[in-house]
């Protein structure tokens, strides 16, 4: 890889790391405008901790506010495991092995 690709990367690493301190941001003001029972409730939702017959009556009642929290999570996940893979990438740079396949680090798509 050249030093186009270290630039890219870290450019990625960097774009992530300021998307997610936004998604941070919201999320705290989310969590202060629904508070914290709740809150803990979409956590356990998102989880799927609860029977099905309690996921569809959590689900009915689901605001703007909720939904997007819930939606803010998801993200955040997303983008911690792709700058993790930014770190990973810019690691194997870093060493100068290209023989590393970081692609075996990568976590399994869920079905």
């Amino acid at each position: 890889m050249g030093p186009e690709d270290r630039a890219f990367i870290e450019e990625a690493a960097r774009a992530l790391d300021a998307s997610m301190r936004e998604l941070e941001e919201e999320e705290e003001r989310l969590k202060e405008i629904i508070g914290e029972e709740r809150t803990q409730e979409l956590g356990a939702y998102l989880r799927r901790e609860f029977e099905p017959v309690d996921i569809e009556e959590i689900r009915r009642t689901l605001d703007f506010d909720d939904r997007r929290l819930i939606s803010v999570w998801i993200r955040l996940e997303r983008n911690r495991a792709r700058r993790v893979a930014a770190g990973r990438s810019a690691m194997t740079l870093n060493a100068g092995r290209d023989d590393i396949d970081i692609s075996a680090f990568d976590k399994p798509k869920k079905k």
